[in-house]
């Protein structure tokens, strides 16, 4: 994407200009600012151009306009970063250097030359119809609306799936619950169904009947509200007179408004692109206590109104809509070997009914044999979707995907990245995409927030669906995916857009043209250790990301580096015999993962941009002591790293202490450290650290370790004294013994967030965590607290947990838990999973909003809360929900370590 190659060079020569004069790196700045300004005009082009919609010549001209600032300004980059890593590697005197610059800034000039070019050719010919956004917009809206539409084989009588939700909003139009005009949100992703579903609703006779009016329009994203209202007011058969084209919006929305005063009445704004459209149709629509109704259709999830969300469809019924498009439609039976091979291509489509119909055309004309079922059921994806298809499917997802702005498109072509089905962290996906350097930060926002919040509007926009859920607040996904439907046509993009190359199956994962991949994408990570697949990589001299993906190896593999241009290197599921030294020459490396079991070099610190340092060890690498295995001294030279996890090691006391430059003031999270990183020494060197994770091994024979190992949490000059506020701790002890922990718990007093596992703390010592005024999340897992009774005590109750919102229970020895009705005041999440011994749970006030899930606890504790619901009509009236066997998407589950 040129867009994304412009924001990547801009962020390049950002970070050259904020070099400190003394660096060792010698670039002509005055050129480099020259060359930004050039960028911020290319960019400011990139982000008004609108994507092509057709096969015009001015949608062809744009688009090779577009690949030209690409190749160039790939080139440039390639220029400067090489000259960069010249400059590190280089051991030669000042003269060679100067040698080197000097031919360096010749073809600096001649491609800033070549730039400037670009933005005088866009200057002189503004007045070209160069963005195509308004060209096609009058004839563009009613094909665009048709898009998404489904037809479920002409059968309009049943949809397969969607009962609940049929039910749901017509009993919510007919109702009379709701005095005033009302609005109902139905969303959800491009394919799934809103349309069809609203049209039930809307052509029930009981429906028409219970309305005086009844008006349907279809907006799209380039609506005009003049045309919308004529098309509203032919609905509503005004007369003609009143309908001149020279009648102003104003005009037509009084006499629409004149129309419906005074009437019950059902509008369906179908297709909404803009979430301000009630606010703006809330001038011609009256708001009458008649009950009226108005229901809107999105892909937009951003709207404040009550809202109704399209589900997939679940594998039974997938497989339903698949064998009556199939048989239905043509006839003849399914046998009970079809059968079971169209369940396993039904599931492939992931429950989106308009894939499934696009399956069902393409089973329709084939032979009707297992051999051609099983050839469609054994590819990874049921379907190929490219945006030159032209079928109902591919064009639904690419105005998706068009519409989306260009810095949202650079993200959501990033995500696809990852394998078919993987869970994607956001934890893991903002990091990369900083990393990257392909987003630039927003208005008060860093880059990690930029990314953090490109996330969610890519979830607002339905093209990104959540997965699991974080503890608390709202938008707080904690993992996502993309439908394959998404992720397919992503793919296809970024191939042809040499966004990134996947590595699969040997020899095709090395096609011509691969010299030219800025990112490769390994999902089969043994490939990479072939002697040829190391020849081929040495022609993508200028990667900036290798992203290992494929299944985690048991066995070492070789892996050849030859990219010195490499800002990621995401490793983790690949095994080194020892630390791959050859990473420490990667100068403009940013992002590091790896899985080695040797120590690691005191030459990290030549890694002067790193930022993400993720080192974990082989999981069968046992420790043979309780000894604590210390980083480098040199870690306290990375002064750009803001994320550190290092499963198994430890931070050294940075020494000399009184050396100042010894400091990491950028680092923000540790993670997966042992206990002797939490001195004073150390964390005082971490001024800004904001979450900190330990991991506590010790030896099963070894009953007191753990126990001295948790003194750093009671008081003194350990960690609690050295933060006044802390977003997130956690410490988990592995092969927790028996021996209970006597130690009171010290934590700073503003700690949001706290997850306890293994630690075997008397609940005597959880006043000490009650009392924490900041407390949002509590998080107590494996004996984190052991004895059979938790009982809050205190004279002054309403000091207790006062503002935890979520806490988790989990096999926890417990068998009595008494609270009084006042205690927790803001809880609205309750978890009990695996406490077996537990005998109730204590039923918490009734004045807000609580979920509780209870899962794997005795018959006694589900048996009242059972009793409880039935007698308790004020559960239901309270919004008090609860949830057996944890079915659902919620989960509570900490930040685990990046992999």
């Amino acid at each position: 994407m040129a867009f994304a190659a412009v924001v990547s060079l801009k962020q390049t020569i950002e970070r050259i200009l904020l070099l400190p004069p003394r660096s060792k790196i010698l670039l002509p700045n005055t050129e480099m600012k020259l060359i930004s300004d050039e960028l911020c005009y290319l960019q400011s082009f990139l982000e008004a151009i609108s994507p092509p919609q057709s096969s015009s010549s001015s949608s062809k001209s744009v688009e090779a306009f577009e690949r030209q600032i690409k190749d160039v300004v790939h080139k440039l980059e390639d220029l400067i970063d090489f000259h960069i890593s010249d400059q590190f590697l280089s051991a030669s005197g000042s003269a060679a250097d100067d040698g080197l610059t000097f031919v360096f800034s010749q073809q600096l000039l001649e491609f800033r030359q070549e730039v400037s070019s670009f933005t005088k050719i866009l200057k002189t010919k503004e007045e070209c119809d160069i963005n195509r956004q308004n060209q096609q917009q009058s004839d563009s809206s009613a094909s665009e609306t048709t898009l998404s539409r489904i037809d479920y084989g002409g059968n309009k009588k049943k949809i397969v799936g969607l009962g609940k939700e049929l039910r749901k909003l017509r009993h919510w139009v007919l109702s009379n619950t709701y005095g005033r005009c009302s609005t109902m949100l139905v969303v959800g992703m491009a394919g799934i169904g809103k349309t069809i579903v609203v049209k039930q609703v809307y052509d029930d006779p009981e429906v028409k009947v219970h309305f005086d009016r009844c008006l349907y329009v279809t907006l799209g994203p380039h609506y005009q509200l003049k045309e919308t209202l004529l098309l509203l007011l032919d609905q509503l058969k005004a007369d003609n007179e009143d309908l001149r084209e020279d009648s102003s919006e104003d005009s037509l929305s009084k006499l629409v408004y004149q129309i419906l005063l005074g009437k019950r009445y059902l509008v369906v704004l179908d297709d909404v692109w803009n979430t301000h459209i009630r606010e703006e149709f809330k001038h011609y629509l009256p708001d009458e206590v008649n009950q009226s109704r108005i229901i809107i259709t999105s892909r937009m999830r951003d709207f404040d109104e009550l809202s109704m969300e399209i589900p997939l469809l679940n594998n039974v019924e997938s497989w339903n809509l698949l064998r009556d498009l199939v048989f239905t439609t043509t006839g003849g039976s399914c046998s009970p070997q079809l059968e079971k091979i169209g369940k396993e291509i039904a599931k492939k489509c992931e429950g989106l009914p308009l894939a499934i119909i696009e399956v069902g055309k393409l089973l329709r004309k084939k032979e009707k044999t297992a051999e051609e079922w099983q050839f469609i059921a054994d590819k990874e994806d049921p379907l190929t979707i490219k945006s030159d298809d032209n079928t109902p499917l591919s064009n639904a997802l690419l105005l998706s995907y068009t519409m989306l702005p260009q810095y949202l498109k650079v993200c959501f072509l990033y995500m696809s990245v990852f394998p078919k089905g993987y869970e994607i962290s956001r934890s893991k996906l903002t990091k990369l995409l900083v990393a990257e350097g392909i987003l630039e930060p927003q208005k008060n926002k860093n880059l990690e927030e930029t990314a953090d919040e490109c996330l969610n509007e890519l979830i607002s926009h339905s093209v990104v669906m959540k997965k699991k859920q974080r503890s608390r607040g709202k938008r707080t996904t904690k993992t996502c995916k993309l439908h394959f439907t998404f992720r397919n046509l992503c793919v296809n993009e970024a191939k042809s857009e040499n966004f990134f190359h996947v590595i699969n199956k040997y020899p095709d994962s090395f096609p011509e043209g691969i010299d030219s991949q800025r990112r490769l994408c390994a999902h089969n990570n043994i490939v990479l250790g072939f002697e040829q697949a190391h020849i081929w990589m040495e022609s993508v001299s200028g990667a900036r990301s290798l992203l290992c993906y494929g299944p985690k190896q048991q066995y070492p593999i070789r892996l050849y580096l030859p990219f010195r241009l490499l800002k990621v290197l995401d490793a983790v599921s690949m095994r080194f015999y020892e630390f791959p030294h050859q990473v420490v020459e990667l100068f403009h490396l940013r992002y590091l993962a790896v899985t080695s079991n040797g120590e690691i070099p005191a030459s990290i610190s030549r890694l002067s941009n790193i930022e993400v340092l993720i080192i974990h060890q082989h999981h069968r690498v046992i420790k043979s002591s309780n000894s604590p295995v210390y980083l480098p001294v040199e870690i306290w030279k990375l002064h750009k790293l803001k994320h550190l996890v290092c499963m198994g090691f430890d931070l050294p006391d940075p020494s000399p202490a009184n050396d100042d430059s010894l400091i990491l003031e950028k680092l923000l999270t540790i993670s997966g450290v042992g206990a002797h990183s939490c001195t004073k020494r150390v964390l005082t060197r971490i001024p800004n650290l904001a979450k900190l994770g330990i991991r506590i091994e010790t030896k099963d024979d070894d009953e007191t370790a753990a126990v001295e190992a948790l003194s750093f949490l009671g008081g003194g000059d350990r960690f609690a004294s050295v933060y006044e506020e802390f977003e997130s701790f956690k410490c988990v002890v592995i092969n927790p013994s028996l021996v209970r922990c006597q130690i009171i718990p010290n934590f700073p007093a503003n700690i949001s967030k706290i997850s306890l596992s293994g630690c075997g703390f008397p609940w005597e010592n959880m006043r000490v965590i009650a009392e924490l005024p900041n407390l949002r999340v509590l998080k107590l897992r494996w004996c984190a607290f052991s004895g059979p009774e938790w009982e809050m005590r205190r004279e002054d109750p309403y000091a207790l947990f006062n503002g935890l919102e979520f806490l988790l229970m989990e096999d926890l020895d417990i068998r009595q838990w008494r609270v009084e009705s006042y205690q927790f005041p803001k809880i609205n999440r309750l978890i009990i999973r695996h406490c077996y011994r537990l005998m109730a749970i204590p039923i918490f006030g009734l004045h807000y909003s609580l979920k509780m899930e209870v899962d794997g606890c005795s018959p006694l504790v589900t048996q009242q809360l059972i009793s409880e619901q039935k007698l308790n009509s004020r559960w239901v009236y309270f919004g008090l929900r609860v949830k057996f066997s944890g079915d659902g998407d919620d989960d509570d589950g900490d930040e685990k370590p990046e992999s």
